[in-house]
């Protein structure tokens, strides 16, 4: 493993100029506070890994490192391998980036080269160097002093789990900020409801934000005009200034005068008052008329007179209304009788192609089963039925069982002639009557003749039979078949006749569905002529073309009189001027204080919701997962602690006591058993003594407590696989008796021949005790004046 051979500082914090220290298996650095003891041990954490503990916290920058008298600082560290040695070299500029050169038997690397070569040969990150190697007073303390949450905190910091407790720092601040933020979303979302039917009244919350836009540019246009309007308006009364007691005079006819020019002038403007054209409504009258004389067997003679005989423009509206209302009513019914119709026409066609298509079917069959039939009435003509040849057969039968007893009975008469001629006998067996030879012999023939006939009609009869039963399975077999035959003959009579009445329905309703769209297209057409809103529309013209007139008519009159009272034409002017532009800055002023609170409204929609109510619920759907996400994360890392802690704590403790009785050789405590308390995560150590007996470490003293600090740090030490070979202990003991002084000069000498021991203490005390446990122990005595420097005692 790696062990520092010499440790080069060049403008490295406290010390100014070039600086060399040697260093040995032991190492004492001892000098009061500030002198410089620490700035040396950092400097071998930064040319390891390129920072320290201080930048790493964030403490302090990385060019805090430099000499506050100097722009540039340098580190070389010099390590030894038994025969390998490893040289690193690490030089910074305030305005500069930092380069890196390693030697490592005799091959130089630079840069990232350098670094990954450094780490491979180290085999220990920074994390695990500041855990395990470079061990603090703060470490030790918070062990042998600490409560058990405290020691708890050091043993997880010397196990590498605390990074878990920062972790969950971390994600408890992000919680809270996602909380936050989803409570925010919440009472924008609230806002979003409190102000709903004002977005939907903009079509949403895109368009209210275009609103606001428009309406900026609006305001301004609007305040343009009014001021235009105002100045236009204070011109005009200075000179209706001079006329205003005769239009007081007659302010009751000219406020009449003025409505009925306002009114003709809305009517002129919209296109009225051209002349009273009465054909246009004439035509639709004509139209109407048409329609309903077309169709007259529907309604009678009734509705055709009104609509005729209309003279007014009431009564005529009244009949117009009452004409389009009943053809359009009629248009309906006959649509609906349309599409009824079409539907029984359809349906009369698919009907006879359906019965096509069984006809079709129904013949195929009849064809297959064609030969089937005429072969039954082949086995008909000659039986004449299934019955009659049953009863033949059954007659046949009776029949050939007559000829085959008769037969046997032959053959019976025959072997007794036979066997009474050949033996002679004089009576007949049978009967017992005399025999005579020659009688025997005749009687021989016959039975021979008799027999020979017998038996040729046996055989014809069988033969008969045969042919007969033959018949009757034939028949039976066919039976079936034949039955099918007919009744899919009488099946396909019974469609064509269903066909004929089908397809004469099927016509009988295309002759009537042509009728009635004939009908309907007519009325189509003529009511193409016209509709509802034509008759209003050329109605509402026809009146307000007679109100035109009646206007102009008036307002001449007006005109006269007025004359005739003194208001001259100039002053009807100016006065009418000045009464319009009052009346378009008044209407102009409204729209825009209108504008100002639509303004003041949707300013107060937006800065409240902020979003659409999509994009806010997205987002308090995603912050809410996330927390939640975050939750899991969070109880995950407990488990992941929890299981770590007693997995670490199982492998360290075999090796840990045997440490601990190397180190601890008084024979009082024999085994130290540690357990982890998983419900409030505290670890407890027990003293075991000789007897058997069980302590608690709060029943230790503090050097049996800090032989176990150190004996688990190093238990740890050979647990983790690194190559570094030296530990630092950075003022490892303060403010202590000389008793827990002494136990750790005893640590020190009985692991100085496993790891190199570097020691900074500022207590010459301490100094001493441990160069007297380890006389070769090599003491550096570091002082500060104007800046620190170093000397090795002898």
């Amino acid at each position: 493993m790696w062990r520092i051979e010499r440790i080069e500082v060049e403008n490295f914090r406290s010390y100014r100029g070039r600086h060399i220290v040697a260093l040995g298996d032991v190492n004492i650095l001892h000098g009061r506070i500030g002198a410089g003891k620490t700035s040396l041990l950092y400097a071998v954490e930064y040319a390891l890994y390129g920072r320290q503990l201080e930048v790493k916290e964030r403490v302090a920058k990385l060019q805090d490192l430099i000499n506050t008298e100097s722009q540039e600082m340098g580190v070389v560290l010099t390590l030894r391998n038994g025969d390998r040695v490893l040289r690193i070299e690490r030089r910074l500029g305030r305005r500069s980036s930092e380069k890196v050169v390693v030697n490592i038997d005799g091959v130089e690397l630079r840069g990232k080269d350098a670094e990954e070569k450094l780490a491979e040969l180290l085999g220990a990150d920074e994390d695990v160097y500041e855990r395990l190697v470079y061990i603090s007073h703060r470490t030790l303390e918070g062990f042998i002093y600490g409560t058990s949450q405290k020691r708890s905190l050091t043993v997880d910091r010397l196990f590498g789990i605390d990074v878990i407790d920062g972790v969950v720092r971390t994600i408890s601040g992000v919680e809270k900020e996602l909380m936050e933020k989803a409570e925010e979303l919440r009472k924008r979302l609230a806002a979003y409801e409190k102000h709903k039917d004002i977005i939907r009244r903009y079509g949403g919350f895109g368009q209210l934000k275009a609103r606001l836009d428009s309406l900026a540019g609006e305001i301004n246009a609007l305040k343009e005009r009014e001021e235009r309007l105002a100045k236009a308006a204070e011109e005009l009364a200075k000179k209706r200034a001079n006329y205003l007691s005769k239009l007081q005079e007659q302010e009751p006819l000219l406020l009449e005068y003025y409505r009925v020019r306002s009114e003709l002038q809305l009517l002129e403007e919209a296109g009225e008052g051209s002349g009273v054209d009465l054909s246009i409504v004439e035509r639709l009258r004509d139209a109407l008329l048409e329609a309903v004389e077309e169709f007259e067997h529907f309604f009678g003679q009734e509705l055709a007179e009104r609509l005729r005989k209309a003279g007014d423009l009431e009564t005529l509206s009244v009949a117009m209304a009452e004409a389009y209302d009943a053809l359009v009513k009629l248009q309906k019914e006959l649509e609906e009788q349309v599409h009824e119709t079409k539907r029984l026409y359809e349906h009369y066609e698919t009907r006879a192609r359906k019965i096509e298509v069984e006809i079709g079917d129904a013949e195929a069959k009849l064809k297959r089963l064609e030969k089937t039939y005429r072969r039954f009435k082949d086995l008909q003509k000659a039986y004449q039925s299934l019955e009659n040849a049953k009863l033949t057969l059954s007659q046949l039968k009776r029949k050939l069982e007559e000829a085959e007893r008769s037969a046997a009975f032959i053959s019976a008469l025959k072997t007794v002639a036979s066997y009474a001629a050949e033996v002679g006998m004089d009576k007949c067996p049978i009967c017992g009557a005399p025999l005579r030879g020659e009688e025997l012999r005749r009687l021989q023939e016959e039975i021979e003749t008799r027999g020979g006939s017998l038996i040729r009609e046996l055989e014809e009869m069988r033969e008969r039979v045969r042919e007969v039963e033959k018949a009757v399975e034939e028949m039976e077999a066919l039976s079936g078949e034949v039955a099918e035959y007919l009744a899919v003959k009488t099946r396909v009579e019974e469609l064509k006749i269903e066909r004929e009445e089908v397809v004469k329905k099927a016509v009988q309703a295309e002759k009537s569905l042509r009728q009635l769209e004939k009908k309907l297209e007519r009325l189509r057409t003529l009511l193409a002529k016209v509709d509802k809103r034509t008759i209003s529309e050329a109605l509402s013209k026809y009146g307000r073309a007679l109100r035109v007139r009646e206007l102009r008519r008036r307002l001449k009159e007006l005109e006269e009189e007025l004359k005739k009272a003194g208001v001259v034409t100039d002053a009807l002017n100016v006065d009418l001027n000045w009464r319009e532009v009052v009346e378009e800055l008044e209407r102009t002023s409204s729209r825009l204080a209108e504008a100002y609170k639509e303004k003041s409204l949707i300013d107060e929609v937006i800065r409240e919701v902020g979003e659409d109510s999509e994009v806010l619920r997205k987002k308090l759907d995603n912050a809410l997962y996330a927390y939640s996400k975050l939750q899991e994360i969070k109880a995950k890392l407990e488990l992941v602690r929890i299981s770590a802690r007693a997995r670490l704590l199982e492998v360290a403790k075999s090796r840990f006591n045997e440490i601990f009785t190397s180190l601890y050789k008084y024979g009082d405590i024999v085994r130290v058993d540690a357990d982890l308390e998983q419900r409030k995560g505290f670890y407890d150590f027990y003293a075991i003594t000789s007897t058997g007996d069980k302590y608690g470490i709060s029943k230790l003293s503090d050097g049996q407590r800090l032989s176990i600090a150190l004996a688990l740090a190093l238990a740890l030490r050979d647990i983790v696989e690194m190559n570094i070979g030296f530990i630092i202990f950075d003022e490892p003991i303060p403010y202590v008796d000389a008793n827990i002084r002494k136990a750790f000069a005893e640590i020190v000498k009985s692991i100085a021949d496993k790891l190199q021991l570097i020691i900074a203490t500022q207590s010459r005390e301490f100094a001493e005790l441990i160069k007297t446990a380890v006389p070769n122990a090599l003491l550096l005595v570091v002082d500060k004046k104007e800046h620190s420097s170093i000397v090795a005692e002898r």
